[in-house]
């Protein structure tokens, strides 16, 4: 029922901020973004990969397949970024 209630108030464009469901959702779902849409995150990975590929713990196979998978991340946690996803766009226009 509160769902129903969250969707139909959200509909004529009245939110209570902390008491509505969808906005807490949506408040969730911004920070499980941010976190892993993190390029400083990913670029940390790149640095430890190097590290651990320059004291001889990877391979260099192991090294060149891991940095291909960590700058392809890299790629999407940046356009994650530039498209600023926390965004809400409402096709309607009504935001």
């Amino acid at each position: 029922m509160f769902i129903i209630d969250d969707i139909l108030l959200r509909q004529l464009g009245i939110t209570i901020p902390g008491l509505s469901l969808v906005w807490t959702l949506e408040q969730i779902r911004d920070f499980a973004y941010k976190e892993l849409y993190n390029p400083e995150k990913v670029k940390n990975k790149i640095k430890e990969n190097r590290l651990l590929f320059e004291f001889g713990e990877l391979t260099s196979g192991e090294y060149e397949n891991n940095n291909a998978k960590l700058l392809q991340e890299l790629k999407l946690a940046q356009r994650g970024t530039e498209m600023n996803l926390s965004v809400r766009t409402d096709i309607l226009g009504a935001r």
